[in-house]
């Protein structure tokens, strides 16, 4: 037999969507320089290595697009588990002073 406290996996699902809402801010605020990277000169390797930073960058935005959509899930999913734990645990409650 295990215990869940609902207040507790709510406020954990409070503390996710802060994190999520923190990586969205970051990773927005990071955006300009990850993908305003100007060549260092017009030689045909500076064109190359602006594309390359370009890549790396577009790529890391999108690793933490789906990181924080995953995370912004994982936050619904415990909310939602506090108040299926909250519902069953007062079904309980009243079947047991029901005498059921």
């Amino acid at each position: 037999m295990f215990s869940v406290e609902p207040e507790a996996v709510l406020a954990s699902s409070g503390v996710e969507a802060g994190i999520t809402a923190e990586t969205e801010a970051a990773a927005s605020a990071a955006s300009p320089a990850l993908l305003g990277v100007l060549p260092m000169g017009n030689d045909p390797d500076s064109i190359a290595f602006q594309a390359a930073l370009l890549a790396s960058g577009s790529e890391y935005l999108g690793i933490v697009a789906e990181h924080s959509a995953q995370r912004g899930l994982f936050s619904g999913a415990q909310a939602a588990a506090s108040g299926v734990y909250g519902a069953t645990e007062a079904l309980r409650a009243a079947t047991v002073a029901l005498g059921g």
